[in-house]
């Protein structure tokens, strides 16, 4: 069973919330979460769906974010029924849910650029994104590139690579959380596989 995760943020969760909890209805299915930063206490609300936590809020939170929505989700029990889980940003839609007999550890539309010119452009992507304190939003990425999916595609994490991600301790020195994602499973021989058709199934809101 799937576990779809929106990541979202205080700044938006006003404007998304109610069409992902319609979605959800219509799709039948209230396998889901809505997360938001920026909170002083983590706690998780199965009534609405929303889990707050407390990590940074901004851009450059997202790895933080991401690695606490894992680490809760893996050391609560009310979510041991989910063999899989759907990392989604709050602006995607379901168009059809998907089959959990098609997933693999990790995956979905997966990038293999690693060096050249769109490396160079990553590399700064993020500079003016971020909180105007953040020690990223003059800087451009200086870390190492590995094959990843893309988080603005969604992906997907089977139960043993949500437990090994739960572990990561290094979010503050890293920026990109998709790719953050990667370099953890990699080092456990996890590597991203692409999910044929993901585009189909889940995409951004068009307009």
């Amino acid at each position: 069973m799937i576990l779809y995760t929106f990541i979202s943020c205080k700044p938006l969760i006003g404007k998304c919330y109610q069409r992902i909890v319609d979605m959800m209805r219509k799709l039948n299915n209230q396998h889901f979460i809505i997360v938001v930063g920026g909170f002083e206490h983590t706690e998780f609300s199965e009534k609405d769906h929303i889990l707050k936590l407390n990590c940074n809020d901004y851009y450059e939170g997202l790895p933080e974010k991401i690695i606490k929505t894992y680490d809760f989700i893996n050391r609560h029990e009310r979510f041991n029924m989910y063999t899989h889980f759907c990392k989604l940003d709050d602006d995607m839609v379901i168009n059809h849910l998907i089959p959990v007999e098609t997933i693999t550890d990790y995956c979905g539309d997966v990038c293999y650029v690693t060096e050249g010119p769109l490396n160079e452009l990553g590399r700064r992507y993020h500079i003016n994104r971020c909180s105007k304190n953040s020690k990223f939003n003059k800087t451009k990425y200086l870390g190492e590139y590995v094959p990843w999916c893309l988080g603005g595609s969604g992906y997907i994490l089977s139960r043993k690579s949500l437990s090994i991600l739960s572990n990561g301790k290094n979010y503050y020195n890293e920026i990109y959380e998709d790719l953050y994602v990667a370099k953890l499973l990699e080092r456990k021989n996890i590597y991203p596989q692409i999910y044929p058709n993901l585009a189909k199934l889940v995409s951004p809101i068009i307009g």
